[in-house]
Formats: C-alpha cells, sequence, structure tokens
C-alpha cells in the first residue's frame, strides 16, 4: 500500500513570518529538519513545492544536504522554473532586483508573466514585517511589467532606437495581500500610439494574481520617447532647477 504524499512550501528566509503557517518553512528552518532526522528514509514521500525567495543555489544545497542524509529518494524538490526578463527589459542591472519572469503573450493587448522574488531584493532588505509581501513590491513588478513588454514587443521593432520612459500617471489598488507564494501579472493594454517612433504612448492595466484573487490592480500611462530628444529636455531643466536653487539664497538675502 503506498504512503501518502506529503507536501510542503519552501520560501527564504527573509519570509520567516509567513514561515508561521502549517508546512511552511524558510530555507534555514528546512536545513534544519533535514539534519536533525526530522525525515527518516522510511517515512511517507515529501515534495517540497519552492516559493518565492528561494533560488537555484539554496535548491543545490537542500538537494545536497538530502543526499548525504540518504534521503534523496524520498524527498524531493521541485524549483519554480522561470526565466527572469533581463536588464534591457526591466532596466535592472542586479538580477536579484528583476521581479518579471517567463514574459508571454497572449494576444495584441493581452500579456502575462510570473512574480518571482528573490531573497535580497532591494525592497527586502530594510523592510519586511507580518505575514505578507509589502505593497512596494506590487507597485515596482507593475512598473517592470510595462517596460519588459513595451522593450519586447514594441521598442523593438525600431532596434536602432533607445527609449526613455516618462510615467504620466500610476495609480494601484491594493485588493489582497500578497504572500511570498507563486504569483501571475496579467497587462492589458488600454492604449497604444505607436505611429510615430520617437515617441510611443501607452495606457495599461496591470493586475497581479494569487490563490484565485487579484491583490492588486495598477493603471499606468505613461510614454516612451526617443532617448536622445527626452535627454536634452531633461538636461535643460535640470539645469534650470539647479539655477533656481542658486539664485534663491540670494534673493533670500537682497529681500527680494
Amino acid at each position: 500500500m503506498s504512503q501518502t504524499l506529503h507536501s510542503v512550501v519552501l520560501v527564504g528566509d527573509r519570509f520567516i513570518g509567513f514561515a508561521v503557517q502549517e508546512n511552511v518553512f524558510t530555507v534555514s528552518q528546512l536545513l534544519e529538519r533535514i539534519r536533525g532526522g526530522f525525515y527518516a528514509p522510511q517515512g511517507a514521500p515529501v515534495l517540497i513545492e519552492s516559493a518565492q525567495g528561494v533560488a537555484e543555489s539554496d535548491v543545490v544545497m537542500i538537494v545536497e544536504e538530502l543526499r548525504h542524509q540518504g534521503l534523496q529518494e524520498r524527498v524531493q524538490i521541485r524549483l519554480q522554473p522561470s526565466t527572469l526578463s533581463g536588464a534591457g527589459e526591466v532596466h535592472k542591472r542586479v538580477v536579484a532586483n528583476a521581479l518579471i519572469a517567463d514574459l508571454y503573450q497572449v494576444s495584441d493587448v493581452l500579456y502575462g508573466a510570473g512574480l518571482r522574488l528573490h531573497n535580497d531584493n532591494e525592497l527586502l532588505l530594510d523592510h519586511q514585517t507580518g505575514q505578507h509581501v509589502q505593497g512596494m513590491v506590487a507597485v515596482e513588478a507593475s512598473r517592470q511589467m510595462f517596460l519588459a513588454v513595451t522593450e519586447r514587443y514594441y521598442a523593438a521593432q525600431w532596434p536602432q532606437r533607445r527609449y526613455y520612459y516618462v510615467i504620466e500617471s500610476m495609480n494601484t489598488d491594493f485588493e489582497n495581500f500578497l504572500f511570498p507564494l507563486c504569483s501571475t501579472i496579467e497587462y492589458r493594454v488600454t492604449k497604444a500610439r505607436t505611429q510615430d517612433p520617437a515617441r510611443l504612448s501607452f495606457g495599461a492595466d496591470i493586475s497581479i494574481h494569487q490563490a484565485g484573487r487579484r491583490a492588486s490592480l495598477t493603471q499606468v500611462t505613461f510614454t516612451a520617447f526617443d532617448a536622445e530628444l527626452i535627454e536634452a529636455k531633461e538636461d535643460r531643466r535640470a539645469r534650470q532647477a539647479v539655477e533656481h536653487m542658486l539664485r534663491s539664497p540670494m534673493a533670500a538675502l537682497s529681500g527680494v
């Protein structure tokens, strides 16, 4: 008679607050259980489902410990396969800060991706309390999603051009807690003006889904400008701002 499979969820150490849930363990907690003999070779089979914050190196370390303890046949671990969008799409040079994985196109107006959160993501380094993931992760994931979709499916039509993105409006409604579990991102184009390759204007609804619920909805409008045009404008505005700041103390001293 076969034994019932026992499944547990594995999260990165950053999410220790979420590990109060039954059958949820951080990487460090799971290693401690394995080394402490919690899983006997003759027990029921165990499947470890990796979620947010678990790196490939963590899985390698756990697999090596399972082999050392003779548990490689009883305990199996499954890493969520993913291909992160690169720096050219999400505009993040540090891989740990990229949030968009497995980007794909459904139709001319609908795109999807997975949310992948590294244990050392910049948004987690100085603020992670309670069991849920803070709202800024949803905001940043939405920002990276509109960049990735535009870079891959629109801007790529003009490879000789380099684009500079300007957000015109961005509003996020938080509808449910987002936990460090597997999540998906849906991107729906509401406006696309691409007749002029020097100025691409868009509107989009970006939603993050988890456990059958929508966690957040971000509505954004933005424009991708030809980089040379916008950089000249930005430089002019920056120079004016500096000049204004330097004039202000003199005006105050002269009583003007």
